[in-house]
């Protein structure tokens, strides 16, 4: 599955998803992912970027499209060229202390007993510069600051960007979450790794 994942991470492939998840027909495997909470992380922001929590509503959804699945009770975290919230937005991620949160590729409700990361996004032009690994980084002493014992993540197996990021954040997978929903068949299992 090397390279699977550009085959199934673009446009085309998510408008075939989408089709035939509307008609009653969807399938994924996810790699859970935990970190312990940490007072400090090495992993610094690349020279000129800032990553720090902001209000939902400074952002607008052309510097966050994902902003309409925003939860009241999640952060979001924004990485910025330079300082202050006058830089472009070059990424940002949503965290969340709650321990229930949906999770729609699995169409449940899962708990999970430390701080929830989601919706890690990093635009085009600034990815491979390190700004998804400073993001997800400070997942880790967020959760430390809100005294959480963990940070959790769900990746599709397929998206291989997202899996080197937490891996490269001291992230380990623990569980495969697997969902299958054929029609009014619904089957969602969960193993160790």
């Amino acid at each position: 599955m090397a390279n699977l994942w550009r085959l199934t991470r673009n446009d085309h492939a998510r408008r075939v998803y989408d089709a035939l998840k509307r008609v009653g027909v969807t399938a994924t495997r996810m790699y859970e992912y935990v970190a312990p909470a940490a007072e400090e992380v090495s992993r610094n922001p690349p020279d000129g970027v800032t990553v720090e929590a902001e209000e939902p509503h400074s952002l607008t959804r052309v510097e966050c499209p994902a902003l309409p699945e925003h939860r009241d009770d999640e952060t979001v975290l924004v990485a910025r060229e330079g300082t202050g919230s006058g830089g472009e937005v070059l990424g940002y991620l949503f965290v969340s202390p709650a321990p229930t949160i949906r999770v729609h590729p699995l169409e449940a409700d899962l708990s999970f007993d430390g701080a929830y990361v989601r919706r890690v996004f990093v635009h085009p032009h600034a990815r491979n510069r390190g700004v998804a690994t400073a993001l997800v980084a400070r997942t880790r002493t967020l959760a430390h600051e809100w005294g959480l014992a963990t940070v959790h993540a769900l990746v599709a197996l397929d998206n291989r960007p997202s899996q080197w990021t937490f891996d490269a954040n001291g992230f380990e997978r623990r569980r495969v979450h697997a969902y299958l929903r054929l029609f009014g068949y619904r089957r969602h299992t969960v193993s160790e790794v």
